[in-house]
């Protein structure tokens, strides 16, 4: 094995939001045999950089991140390498309407600050959160829906997963974790089979389907388990932890 892919949110990180102990020394040990370590996020590299920092990336060339669900690629150290295609103001707009349409709440994320949408709440909380100025040049980290227990997608023309039954995330058509995760393995000369993922959410399956063995989190989505490789302990019982000493130390 020669690269590690992990999801962040309610894989490598507990309930607690942090990684246990017996994780990331795990993971540190892996990094000194020369394992990369990728944490493969929803989230933008400014809000992930904390977590290279307590796996000691700067010491770890082939670690580094994979951010807005395989939007954006960093190194160890947090230089930008790569990214794929980003959302636009135009996409902004037809995203937001389809929100209004269908009555969703609507997250947009710009830079690693997000701003609400709460179409179905009151006048009030709604004007407040309309004038919020968004401009046209905007780029977007990515977009969300939330607050019910199923949406409705068709006709929407993007990539669109279900990180939990109540939250929905929205990037490029085309473009996802298991994009990304191919795209870092050729940039570093690695073969597919020498790859494995650990996720618990629909954002996660593209990854987990294109890894050599992807592995689902025993919290995961029933058809995410499904549809991988094996099934590991749950992210808050060091399930990432304890398949890697299995499988590698």
């Amino acid at each position: 094995m020669k690269l590690i892919f992990c999801d962040m949110d309610g894989s490598l990180l507990n309930r607690r939001s942090k990684i246990s102990p017996r994780t990331l020394e795990t993971l540190i040990k892996l990094q000194e045999k020369g394992i990369g370590i990728i944490l493969s996020s929803g989230r933008h590299i400014n809000s992930l950089k904390k977590y290279g920092n307590m796996l000691h990336f700067e010491k770890y060339p082939m670690s580094g991140y994979s951010c807005n669900n395989g939007q954006a690629y960093h190194d160890h150290l947090g230089n930008k390498i790569f990214e794929h295609e980003r959302l636009n103001y135009d996409d902004y707009l037809k995203v937001r309407k389809y929100a209004k349409d269908h009555h969703y709440g609507f997250i947009v994320y710009i830079k690693n600050k997000r701003i609400m949408f709460h179409y179905n709440e009151s006048l009030l909380v709604r004007l407040l959160h309309l004038h919020i100025p968004i401009h046209v040049d905007t780029i977007f980290d990515k977009f969300v829906y939330f607050g019910r227990p199923s949406f409705d997608t068709q006709g929407l023309d993007y990539s669109c997963s279900l990180v939990d039954p109540y939250w929905l995330e929205i990037g490029p058509k085309g473009v996802d974790k298991g994009t990304m995760l191919e795209r870092i393995a050729e940039y570093r000369h690695i073969d597919l089979k020498d790859t494995i993922a650990f996720g618990n959410g629909e954002n996660d399956l593209p990854m987990l389907i294109k890894a050599g063995t992807g592995v689902a989190m025993g919290n995961a989505l029933e058809h995410v388990k499904e549809l991988s490789n094996a099934v590991c302990d749950d992210y808050d019982r060091d399930g990432i932890g304890k398949y890697l000493e299995e499988l590698l130390l």
